[in-house]
């Protein structure tokens, strides 16, 4: 294997990567923090748990103004030509502006926490938790979404995700250890500031070091121009995301919504390691675009799809086959019903994943408001079908019209792409990868169907894995371009891996 400099498509697996194992660690921890305080709390605080994070990720999208992906652009594009002072002017000013805006933002919901407690979750004594939430926001709205989104401009993601980890690590325990003190969703609620507040201070001593002294040298006009559409889009994804708990709100009880909400938790797993590639592309992508324009984003969109399709379709078949034991030794027999809704967004996410690949594209052409209006579209068949499926059908409609936005995202988006830039899937990869996953999948809940335990999906996530290199083994879906970038990737360190997957794939071809 060649020790000469790494290719772009290796320091964009590295990026990967490093978000990917973050992801993974702080899933993991996200995991036994969340089946603790599953135990510690009822259905019903867990959905009234689910409208706090509402409440939070609305403040966090009027704060935010649409900042977030404008910053990335801004210092990406700035650090590619070596405009220090210009990436320093970006961050401080969205700091600064998200800061005001999200200092009313607080104060409003304070004063006004008894009239939401009563309006959104009914529950007496629940007041004091949207005056903590209130204190939150000037945190998670004001200060994160800057220092990550700057972050990311600088591609610093190896160190923004050791930041992360030790950030969730520190989350997580909190939660734990002051939920179960207090025994209700206050301790949760302290948690959620105080281990914010503690990341956002390492955030800023590490961005000043980097970005420089304070500095308001970039213009705020210009900032702002940029950044509304992406408001709007914020706004559009906002409804995305949450369109299916807010009509499950209406129709259904709190504890409904907190069962739902516990089985799109452990999609959120699952979708978390795709965003994860998305995440890194996006910075990716400005830096090829602000180099040599946007025609040179082809090749690496089919080259992105192709690894989310074979790393990405196996995972969601797999949560698909083990959705039920998943749900019942993570969280407890209590959350059952989360099941099928489970099984149903794991499935849809299988066929639509390459759109992680897609996703960010119009921010880097400049095509904002075209986001927006894809995302508008969306949310209102999503809707639309969340009023048709949900009365009658419950959390499976909700989860089915969850499917049905992916979908129409994935469509839609390729469709309105491509008149604006050359891009292709790679279709190889994506019809074998569904194939090996599927039988798979298949073999997984064959063998449940005989011998169920909770206590095996060890055994049955280990078995799925062995099925699924075997069968893409058997297609010869893994290439010598694979073996040769999965070599620059790990190193000489770990040759013998490559090494072993190389003899395998030669044997599959030459049989």
């Amino acid at each position: 294997m060649s020790e000469s400099k790494p290719s772009s498509a290796v320091h964009v697996a590295r990026g990967a990567s490093y978000i990917f194992l973050q992801n993974v660690a702080m899933n993991a921890m996200m995991v036994v923090s969340f089946s603790i305080l599953a135990r510690l709390i009822t259905p019903i605080e867990m959905g009234a748990m689910a409208v706090l994070l509402m409440v939070i990720g609305a403040s966090r999208v009027l704060a935010c103004l649409g900042m977030q992906s404008s910053v990335t652009k801004f210092i990406a594009g700035s650090m590619a030509k070596n405009d220090r002072a210009a990436a320093a002017g970006v961050f401080y000013q969205a700091i600064r502006t998200n800061l005001l805006l999200s200092l009313p933002i607080a104060v409003a919901v304070f004063w006004q926490a008894e009239f939401l407690s009563m309006r959104l979750l009914g529950m007496p004594g629940s007041a004091v938790l949207f005056q903590v939430l209130a204190l939150d926001m000037l945190v998670a709205a004001g200060l994160l979404p800057a220092l990550n989104s700057a972050m990311l401009g600088l591609q610093k993601i190896k160190e923004m995700s050791m930041i992360n980890l030790a950030y969730m690590a520190t989350r997580q325990s909190l939660i734990v250890a002051l939920t179960f003190a207090t025994r209700s969703l206050l301790g949760l609620v302290v948690a959620w500031v105080v281990s914010e507040l503690v990341v956002s201070l390492a955030f800023l001593t590490y961005l000043r070091f980097n970005i420089g002294p304070f500095a308001l040298t970039f213009d705020l006009k210009r900032l702002v121009k940029f950044s509304f559409p992406l408001f709007l889009q914020d706004v559009a994804n906002y409804a995305y995301t949450w369109f299916d708990r807010v009509a499950l709100l209406t129709y259904l009880p709190l504890a409904s919504l907190g069962i739902y909400t516990t089985a799109m938790t452990a999609f959120g797993v699952l979708s978390g390691v795709a965003a994860a590639a998305g995440t890194s592309l996006f910075p990716a992508y400005s830096t090829l675009e602000g180099r040599h324009g946007s025609q040179v984003l082809s090749d690496s969109i089919k080259g992105a799809t192709r690894y989310l399709c074979l790393i990405g379709a196996p995972l969601s078949f797999g949560l698909f086959s083990t959705a039920k034991p998943s749900l019942a030794l993570f969280v407890g027999e209590a959350y059952a019903e989360g099941t099928l809704p489970l099984m149903v967004v794991s499935l849809f996410f299988a066929f639509t994943l390459t759109s992680t690949a897609l996703a960010y594209l119009p921010v880097v052409l400049g095509e904002t408001m075209l986001s927006f209006k894809l995302t508008t579209l969306n949310i209102m068949l999503g809707a639309a079908s969340t009023l048709i499926l949900l009365p009658s059908l419950g959390m499976v409609g909700a989860s089915i019209a969850r499917g049905i936005t992916m979908t129409t995202s994935l469509i839609t988006m390729m469709i309105a792409l491509r008149s604006r830039i050359r891009f292709r899937i790679d279709l190889e990869a994506f019809w074998k990868s569904l194939i090996s996953s599927g039988l798979m999948a298949a073999v997984v809940l064959l063998v449940q169907a005989h011998y169920y335990s909770k206590y095996l999906l060890p055994a049955y996530v280990a078995l799925g894995g062995a099925v699924y290199f075997s069968i893409l083994l058997l297609l010869r879906a893994i290439k010598t371009q694979d073996v040769k970038l999965l070599g620059e990737y790990l190193g000489s360190r770990f040759r013998f891996i490559v090494q072993q997957v190389d003899r395998l794939t030669r044997l599959a071809r030459s049989d």
